[in-house]
């Protein structure tokens, strides 16, 4: 039978532990305190570590690019709303909210509303 064996943690260390088993994959903190408790292989330990680290240089780097995407399509809404506020007749306001409607990437919201700064930049590019 399972005995329970009271350990106190200030909250510091109970943030810390939190912390390192979500990033462990555990979904209890006692089980992933118990399988620190007792594992006896160090290098297990720092494998677990070093895989530890690899997945948040990887989180890290799908957030920076998570970052430059948002980036890009602020810069393209705010192509469009000086673009909305130029061509202001309720038919030219139509037109372009149509066309925007039926875009599915920055590069095609960029050739629907300059379409000669988008022929450029694909011209520049190299990008055929």
């Amino acid at each position: 039978m399972a005995k329970t064996l009271p350990i106190r943690f200030n909250d510091e260390q109970t943030a810390r532990l939190e912390e390192a088993a979500a990033l462990a994959g555990y979904k209890h903190l006692s089980t992933y305190v118990r399988d620190r408790a007792l594992a006896t292989d160090k290098s297990a330990g720092r494998q677990t570590d070093l895989d530890n680290w690899a997945d948040q240089q990887r989180i890290i780097s799908l957030l920076e690019s998570l970052d430059r995407e948002q980036g890009t399509n602020r810069t393209i809404l705010a192509i469009a709303v000086y673009l909305l506020r130029q061509n202001s007749t309720q038919g030219k306001l139509n037109e372009l909210r149509t066309e925007l409607s039926a875009v599915g990437s920055n590069e095609e919201a960029l050739a629907a509303l300059l379409p000669e700064l988008a022929k450029d930049i694909e011209r520049l590019s190299g990008e055929d």
